[in-house]
């Protein structure tokens, strides 16, 4: 399961980076984020996973969590919701190519904003629920 964990969060990656319309949006996205990353950037977060194998096939159901980080200049939440928007956009009802698994589901889950404590920095979550399967 740990294998198919590494290519759903390069799926993921993958995705988010081949959409020119976010990333002209976004510095970059990221697992590990560079020291001094100029913002708003992209976050790929935890991804944590219920085994779903059969006798014959492996299988997993997956919470992927994608951050939007942003301190934008007019203050607001605007700027981070709308790189949500494009990330819900490429990432909802996705069907990437993910070797030895099948896309059973790949579904939009939730979505917030909220202030860090340092008032200045807005934090967008999103999560995604995904099925994979064996093949």
């Amino acid at each position: 399961m740990t294998d198919g964990l590494s290519l759903l969060q390069k799926a993921i990656y993958d995705l988010l980076i081949a959409d020119a319309t976010l990333m002209a949006k976004v510095t970059g996205v990221y697992d590990f984020v560079p020291d001094n990353e100029p913002y708003p950037f992209i976050q790929i977060g935890e991804i944590s996973s219920v085994d779903r194998s059969s006798q014959t096939a492996q299988g997993f159901d997956s919470l992927a969590n994608v951050y939007v980080w942003s301190r934008p200049e007019d203050r607001g939440r605007k700027e981070v919701r709308d790189i949500q928007y494009d990330i819900y956009r490429v990432l909802h009802m996705a069907n990437p190519t993910i070797t030895d698994f099948s896309v059973v589901s790949f579904r939009f889950d939730f979505s917030e904003v909220i202030v860090d404590p340092d008032a200045v920095t807005y934090h967008g979550i999103q999560r995604f629920r995904i099925r994979l399967g064996g093949n």
